[in-house]
């Protein structure tokens, strides 16, 4: 068994990444074993909306107050990755402070957690050849 890590996708209909991050109302999270590419969906998430009311915490970016997506990614905060349909700027923010890493993608939830893998092992590949 190789290194494990956590993805969070936000699907609709728990076969595809389709939803906007700050629209999302919960998240698939997901376990992945790096070396075999294996996965299991270990839970799901619930959060409230970043986005709820329409304005994505665009205007509380610079306050000391956490924004509604500050609280999204903090909800999430143990996971490496999130897929999701679309994010803006504000999000990956709020996400990067936790070390998490997004990827606007549509695709099937497995194909999108292959691709995720096949990106780590090639990155993980070039760190020892260095």
């Amino acid at each position: 068994m190789g290194e494990r890590y956590k993805i969070a996708v936000a699907t609709s209909d728990g076969k595809t990444v389709d939803t906007h991050f700050g629209h999302a109302e919960s998240f698939l999270i997901f376990e992945v074993d790096e070396e075999t590419g294996s996965y299991e969906d270990i839970e799901e998430r619930t959060v409230t909306a970043g986005c709820a009311g329409g304005n994505c915490g665009a205007e509380q970016c610079n306050s000391p107050h956490a924004s509604p997506l500050d609280d999204v990614a903090a909800s999430i905060k143990d996971v490496d990755y999130v897929l999701v349909a679309k994010i803006g700027p504000h999000a990956i923010r709020a996400l990067a402070r936790f070390d998490i890493t997004a990827y606007d993608i549509v695709l099937p939830i497995a194909e999108a957690i292959n691709k995720i893998n096949e990106f780590r092992n090639k990155m993980k590949a070039r760190k020892t050849v260095k």
